[in-house]
This record gives structure tokens, sequence and C-alpha cells, in this order.
């Protein structure tokens, strides 16, 4: 006799109400009732597998779809969602790839909300077409759909309870949000969650994310009272524009610690411009991530790390740290990661000092790290951990224990954790060196995570104490500009995009410097000349010393094959300079005569237009070093005065404007409001593709900065 698994009598309450957003996933993650078409009798295959995980966990009906069973665990099987003699909610899709279109309809047929397509065999494997027939699928029924090529979806609600993957180990219950685009991934993160100490609220293994992927979850998550942090493993974007907004707002109250993979390009292309050479793919990530407050790491190592400290610790108050060892290396290993990752490890005050002399050996070192010796005893760190814990001289403490004999460390361990409970809440990471697994917490303790190495432990706070940073820091916002002259520009641009075609390209220089101009950006005089002749005239109009530059399509780095002379003063110099510059191009169109601006910085500020994630805004340093150095930071396109402010300070060289060792000050108000107002530029101006500012002049405080040399292509396919 076969048994059913409907079970919606004794359900004891309805899955969370609070559905304000996220609401593609709802029918996904908080379903009624469940079906997995192709649920194997095999118990050992996959979709055996998926089916006992749902059979044990899901507090709703779970209904086998197998055409060659009657049943299956016992559980009474069909031959077709359709015939199903009850609704459905969501469908769990696990049959050969040629199979899924007839079973996505039949879904559809039935009334099913949600899929989750764990069948393989689409665009992983170059079949596009198939893929976008599956979509087509669904959007036709009004279907939601996790996958295709996905390894299912957990969600630990207690009224939920749905375990429907066909991994062999759940993830425990927790306030970690997963979102994984790897199938491998999907199926050991359970495990590295449970092993780590932490706990998933759900997780979602997105697959080929056809249709919903890492933008729908954070949605989800933004209010889900379960998540308290989110953790993303992700291959590539779903839509990186639309990423952005969402990211931003679930940082301000959640946590993302994003790890992101394929950082080197499988190729080059030709690029117009220095920014377009400069904007990697992986640069335009760490664009995207800075701006939404995303942690970014580095290796799945690191995206467990993080992930544990800040799903079981308070963020750290600031980033002052105390290094509390037994061992002299460990600390002073410790010490060096965490001030090259800019975290402080303040000398204690004498007062602090005298209180661990008190009751320390004389051979300790109290001044921080804290070194206690090899023969400490748990007292001697209960104590010390307690003054810590209690200090307004410290926003973190990192606990290292080497172990000086077999067996010592669980009573060191046990001390450490008592005192934890006990005093007022404040970052504490531990790092017990040895490999035997540390003994579990006990029940309703505040955890703190525990790393086999200090340097993992230092890293791990670093990125939450640069979080807790951000939170700090108030959202940037946009800036007004009422002296623009948008009409102006659009002339502009539409007369150069009738006269280059729709697929457009680079303005003339009069052009370009005219659309600069309209938007207030500060351009060294210019004046476009033919002859000798008029080169003189205009130098002389100008005034002062000047620059000639030749006009060429073929001159993109003009000052590598002679196309530039610089401070030219007199009738003489102009003539000859401008012999020069026009001889070693066959193309060339002319020459640009412009006021030479002597000192100053040198920077770069471009824009380059990415598929993906849109417009790009870089900055850096400039001149013939740009491509060289790299030292260049980006932003999506719109920036805030927070962003431009950010941009300016995270470069490499940025002690440089602040007259480094009697280097010249660079008047970083004026650059904060070009980049501000190139920005604007594209707002009115989305026609713009490549632009290179390059160099800016970047003048003393007070003086402002001038645009010197400028290259924009305009395209409107």
């Amino acid at each position: 006799m076969t048994m059913t698994s409907q079970r919606e009598s004794d359900r004891s309450s309805e899955p969370s109400a609070d559905r304000s957003t996220g609401a593609a996933l709802d029918p996904i993650l908080r379903p009624r009732s469940v079906a997995v078409v192709g649920a194997g009798r095999d118990p050992n295959s996959m979709p055996g597998r998926l089916f006992r995980n749902l059979l044990a966990t899901f507090q709703g009906p779970v209904y086998p779809v197998n055409p060659k069973a009657a049943s299956i665990e016992s559980v009474k099987a069909y031959a077709s969602v359709l015939d199903v003699p009850a609704h459905v909610d969501l469908a769990f899709i696990a049959v050969p790839a040629e199979c899924v279109l007839r079973v996505v309809d039949e879904c559809g047929r039935k009334g099913v909300r949600g899929l989750v397509v764990i069948s393989a065999g689409f665009a992983e494997v170059g079949r596009e077409a198939g893929q976008d027939k599956l979509l087509d699928a669904i959007r036709a029924h009004g279907m939601r759909m996790v996958g295709p090529n996905c390894v299912g979806v957990v969600n630990n609600d207690p009224a939920v309870q749905l375990n429907g993957t066909f991994s062999p180990v759940a993830p425990p219950p927790g306030n970690v949000a997963i979102c994984t685009q790897s199938g491998a991934l999907g199926v050991v993160i359970p495990d590295y969650v449970r092993r780590s100490g932490a706990g998933a609220s759900s997780l979602v293994s997105i697959g080929n994310k056809a249709d919903l992927g890492e933008n729908d979850c954070l949605e989800f998550w933004e209010h889900d009272a379960a998540t308290s942090v989110v953790m993303l493993y992700l291959e590539s974007f779903q839509d990186p524009i639309a990423l952005l907004p969402a990211a931003q707002r679930v940082s301000r109250r959640k946590p993302i610690i994003v790890l992101k993979a394929g950082r080197t390009a499988a190729g080059t292309r030709a690029a117009g411009s220095h920014t377009a050479a400069l904007a990697s793919p992986h640069a335009a990530a760490g664009a995207l991530f800075r701006q939404a407050g995303m942690i970014r790491v580095d290796t799945l190592e690191e995206l467990f790390d993080v992930t544990t400290l800040l799903s079981t610790q308070p963020l750290p108050a600031g980033r002052r740290v105390a290094v509390l060892t037994n061992a002299g290396g460990p600390g002073v290993l410790c010490a060096d990661v965490l001030e090259s990752e800019g975290l402080l490890l303040p000398e204690l005050s004498a007062d602090l000092q005298a209180t661990l002399r008190s009751f320390l050996r004389p051979e300790a070192s109290v001044r921080n790290p804290i070194d206690l010796i090899a023969s400490v005893e748990p007292e001697e760190y209960r104590r010390s951990l307690q003054l810590l814990l209690h200090s307004d001289e410290i926003d973190a403490v990192i606990v290292i224990y080497v172990p000086r004999t077999s067996g010592s460390g669980p009573a060191i361990l046990q001390a450490i954790r008592e005192t934890a409970a006990a005093e007022p809440p404040k970052t504490l990471l531990t790092a017990f060196m040895e490999t035997d697994e540390p003994p579990g917490e006990d029940g309703g303790a505040q955890r703190s995570p525990n790393y086999l190495f200090p340097e993992a432990a230092a890293r791990a706070l670093a990125r939450a104490a640069h979080y807790g940073q951000w939170l700090e820091t108030p959202p940037g916002k946009k800036r007004d500009f009422p002296d623009i002259r948008p009409d102006a520009a659009r002339r502009i641009v539409d007369l150069a995009i009738a006269r280059l075609g729709q697929r457009g390209g680079w303005l003339e220089p009069a052009e370009a410097y005219g659309l600069l101009a309209a938007f207030g950006l500060p351009v060294a005089g210019w004046r476009v000349v033919q002859t000798s002749t008029e080169a003189i005239a205009a130098a002389r109009t100008l005034g002062g010393p000047v620059a000639i530059k030749v006009i060429s399509p073929t001159a993109l780095h003009k000052s590598e094959r002679g196309g530039v002379e610089l401070n030219l003063e007199g009738d003489a110099a102009v003539r000859d300079a401008f012999g020069r510059v026009m001889a070693p191009f066959a193309d060339a169109q002319g020459a640009l005569v412009q006021q030479y601006v002597p000192g100053g910085h040198e920077a770069l500020v471009g824009v380059t237009r990415d598929l993906s994630f849109g417009p790009l805004i870089a900055f850096g340093l400039g001149g013939v070093g740009a491509e060289l150095i790299g030292d260049v930071t980006l932003r999506m396109h719109p920036l805030t005065d927070r962003d431009a402010a950010e941009m300016i300070g995270e470069i490499r060289s940025a002690r440089l404007l602040d007259g480094y060792r009697n280097a010249p000050a660079a008047d970083k108000p004026a650059l904060e409001e070009l980049l501000l107002r190139v920005s604007t530029l594209l707002d009115a101006v989305p026609e713009i593709a490549e632009l290179d500012l390059n160099p800016v002049k970047l003048l003393a405080p007070g003086q402002g900065v001038r645009v010197v040399d400028c290259r924009i292509r305009v395209a409107r396919d």
C-alpha cells in the first residue's frame, strides 16, 4: 500500500509573511506544495537524493512524477504533473535536456508558479538556443525559474524547511543567505557552512540563471528577517546596472560578501583610448563592489572566513586591534597583515599595561601584540581578555594560541569562550594553531570564529572593519550644475553623428572641446590650424608659451611618434615645431595649438562604455604613465560626490596630491568637480562611447585643473 506525503493539515504555521519585495523568488523559496519531475527510484541517483531530501524536510506535500514508477519511497507517483490531483506551487525538473520543454509546458498548463530546473545541457555546453526556448516557454506561462543546470534551493525557515537539493549534506539553520552560480560549489558549500560554524537561512544555486539570478536573490533577502549576512559566488553578472542600486540598499542593512571568479580576460581587444585599455572586466566588477559597499574576497577560503566572522560577531567599532598571543612569531605575522590592511595596533596605555603586568609573568610583553609567553595558563588568557574586552582603547581582539603540549588547547579555548560570553560584546576572533578541530560550542553561546592561521583572521577582520567604515560614511549625492548647456552639447553630437553615421566615430578636436565647454569642463585655450602661419597667429592670440599637437586619425599616442611639442615661445619656435609634429603622419589633418600649462600633476580622467556595466568613469595617474603604471580606479556612472572623493583618495599615488615630500599639492575640490561634471555630461549625451581627458593638469590648491588633451568617440548603435 502506498502512502502520500500530503501534510497540509499538519503544518504548524504559514511561511513568514514578510514578502514586500523579492516576490520573484516567493514561489521558489516559499512554496506550499512541490513536485519532483523525474524523481528517481534509485536513492543514490541525483533525482533520488533530491526527492529524499524534500521528503525528509519539506512541510507541505511532495509529489513524485515518474511515468515508469507506481511509487517512490512509498509515496504514490504520477505519470505527469498534470495527473497530480492537487495544486502544485513549485516543480523541480530533473529530466534529460530534450524533455525539459515538454515538462515545462505541462507545468504551465498545471498552473505551477515556480520551477527549479536541475537538468543540464543548455548554455553551459553551447546550447544557447535551447536555453532561449526554455526561457520563452516559462515566460509564456508566467512562471519564474531557477536554473537550468543548478543544484537546487534550500529554505531553512521552520515553516517551510525546504531542502530542494541533491547535496548529501544540508546546511544547518542560521543567518547566512547563500547564492552560488557554481553547481559543484552548490554541492559542497553546505558542508563548508557546517564546518565553519555558520548556518544558512536559505541557499539558491542559480546555475545558468536564464531567468532568476543574484539580483532577484538580493531583493528577496533584503527584507528577509532570517537573513543577516549574504554570501555570493558569481562567475558572471545577471545585470550589473540593476545590481548596483539593489546591492547599495542591502549593504546598508546586511553585509554582502562576494567572490567573483574570472579575474582575467580570455582575450584582448584593440582599445581606442587609454581608458578602454585600463577598464578590464575585473576592474569593472571592482568598481561595482566598491560603490555598492559589497565585501570582495579573493578566495573560497576567505569567502567563508569573512562570512563566519560577520555572521557570529558584531562589527568592529573602529580599526584599533589588540593581538593576544602566547607566541611572538604568529603575533608579529598577524600584526603585519593588520597594518598592511589599514588597521591599527595601538600601544596600550600605561594604565592598561600596568594592570596586565600585575598578574602576568615578568617575561610577558604587554605593549601590543600582547605576548603571554608559551607557558601561559588559562587564567592568564581569561584575565587579559577581560581587560581588553572592557577597554575603550580597543575595537577588536584576535586571540592566538600555539599549543605547548598535546591537549592543552581545550582549557584555553574554554576560558576564552566563557570570558567572551560574560563580557561586553566586542569583535573577537581566535586563531588556534593546531590541526585538531577545536571542541564545539555550548548551545546558545556567542560563537567566535576560529582560524587555523593568524593571517586569515587578520584579513577577515580587515574586511569587516572596512565594511564598518563604509557604513559610517553617509551615502553620496549627485550634484547639479546650473551653468551647463545641454542643448549646445546635443547640437554638437547630432551634427557629428550626421557626419559620421549611426555607428559614429571620433569627434574632431573642435567638436570634442566644444562638448567639454558646454558642460563647464576647464579646458586650456586652443585653436585648430592648418598651416604654420595659422599656428603662429594662434600662438600670438593665446599668449604665453603654447603646445602644438598633430591632429591625425592614427595618432592615439601622439607623444610616442613625435606628434607633440611643448613649451613653445616665439614665431620661429612655433613654425619649426609645426613642421616637426606634422612630418611623421601621412594622414595629418592639421594641428592643435594650445596654451601650455606648466607644473602640476598629470592625471587621466576617462570614460568607456561597457556592454554590461554601462559607462565606466576612470581616474588615475595620467600622461604617458597611465597604462605603464596602471594607477587607475573606476566607478560606474552616475557618480556621487562620495564616489568622486573616494576615487581620488584610493589610487596608490594619492599622497602625491597632498604634497608628499615637498611635491606640490593639487586642487582636489576642483578635481572632484571635474569628475562630477563628466558624469553629468554622460547623462545628457549617452552617445559618448569613449572619452579620454589625458592629461588633465592638477594645479595647486585654489588654482583649479585644466584639460590639455581630449579624445571623444560617439556612437548610437
